[in-house]
Formats: structure tokens, sequence, C-alpha cells
């Protein structure tokens, strides 16, 4: 059965559990997950070494949640935001026939309003069965201003040799090198990482599938696919094109 739980630091968690073995495991504190084992008992994400479970420092690795800002244009607030350095409450959390789902959220505050002056009601829900886990934010302005954001599921992948993976799913799409600089067309179907990687593919069609590029797929060179990705954004029920970012830190910076 799932439960809420301890995790490092003496830290609030949420644990997800599947009658196949499949697990997962969210902190309360940046809603960040941090596990998910899918029923052979394998860790598909990644926490780093150095991560620091003190409540107030954001964990470095898992499925940080970037809002209301991608990177630091607005340099009066934190890199990423704050939503991912901030105490969520568990609205709740449900086991049934089909998988086990927990629902997060975060409201605006007097300390987020010091940041980012906006109403605002944040719910991620993640949803795990025996065959996938679901994770989608939403986005709430409770105010009477609109406003922009930027938001990211900073999604770290544990991958045991990264030089026998590529990312497939974004051939044909511009992407923006932020190592290099300036723009960039991604020629072949497949993505190699053989060095410190930090590209953001703009939104499009990929011409190989011919699809909006929801659906990335990471691929074992001896032709496996551990993971599969399916991205999607929506603006009051409508789909939107979606940014995808591709960063492999390598162990030097991870």
């Amino acid at each position: 059965m799932s439960g809420p739980g301890k995790g490092q630091g003496d830290l609030d968690t949420v644990e997800l559990r599947h009658a196949s073995g499949a697990s997962a495991q969210i902190y309360l504190f940046g809603a960040t997950l941090t596990s998910y084992k899918t029923p052979d008992g394998v860790e598909r994400i990644f926490v780093s070494p150095g991560a620091i479970f003190d409540g107030k420092k954001a964990i470095r690795g898992g499925v940080p949640l970037v809002f209301p800002q991608f990177g630091q244009p607005d340099k009066a607030m934190a890199q990423h935001g704050f939503a991912r350095s901030s105490h969520w409450s568990l609205a709740s959390l449900e086991d049934n026939a089909e998988g086990s789902t927990a629902v997060l959220i975060l409201k605006d505050s007097e300390a987020t309003r010091a940041v980012w002056n906006h109403g605002f009601m944040l719910e991620f829900v993640v949803s795990l069965t025996a065959a996938s886990l679901k994770m989608t934010l939403r986005v709430k302005n409770t105010g009477d201003a609109p406003f922009t954001f930027q938001t990211l599921l900073h999604t770290y992948f544990r991958i045991p040799d990264i030089e026998q993976v590529t990312v497939r799913g974004l051939g044909g799409r511009t992407y923006l090198d932020k190592v290099k600089g300036g723009k960039e067309a991604q020629l072949g179907p497949d993505v190699e990482l053989p060095a410190f990687t930090d590209r953001v593919y703009i939104g499009g069609k990929d011409v190989v599938s011919g699809n909006e590029a929801k659906d990335v797929t990471i691929v074992h060179k001896n032709g496996a696919a551990p993971c599969a990705i399916c991205n999607e954004g929506f603006i009051a029920g409508v789909a939107k094109p979606i940014e995808i970012v591709v960063w492999n830190p390598y162990a030097e910076k991870s």
C-alpha cells in the first residue's frame, strides 16, 4: 500500500507502491520525485551523490519542478524559480486497481509573492502503474492579473553507460546549444552524448516519425529502449508546442 514516509534528512515523503512491484518516492520538499523503480526492481531515476537533504536547498537530481522561470532570466529570483525549494502539501493519495496516485499542491504565499507577485496554485499529480509513471504539473492563476511563466520537469534519468545510448525522436528540430552557443539543426534521428551537453530543442515535428516530437526514446545502441518519454503541454485544454531539454552533465557536474 502507498503511504507517507520519511526520507533522507528526516524529510517527509510520499511512497507509491504498486502490486506489480513498481514504486516511486516523492519528497514534499520541492515535490521532488527521487525514485521510480519498474516492476523488475531497476531504479530509473538518478539522484546526485552530492544532493543535500536539509529542507532548504533544492534536491539535486530526481525530477525537480521548475517554476516560474527556467534558468535565471530574473536575477532577483532563484535559478529555476521557487517550486523546487518550497514545502508542498499532500492533497490526496489513492490506491486502486489501475494504479497509485498522489496529488501535491503549492499555493502562493508571502514568500513567493516577495519574488513573484502573483496568485497561483500548482498541482503535481504522480500516477504509478505496472507499465508507467505519469507526472502532470497543472498551473492555475488564482489572481486577477494574467502572468507569464516557464515550467519544466527537470528529469534526471539513471543511465549506466552513457556511451551506449542515444536519444531518439528529435530529428529535424532546431536546438539552442547552450554549450557552444547559437542555433543548430538536428540532422540525424539520434542525439549522441559524447561530452557535456546542454540543448533546448524548439517545438516542431520530428522528421522521422512526423509527430510533434512529444515522444522521445532513450535507446541502447543494441536496439533496446529502456525509457520511452511522452511530453505534452496544454493551455486551457489546447495542445501547445513544447521545448525539450537534453542535458547531460557527465560525472564531473552531476
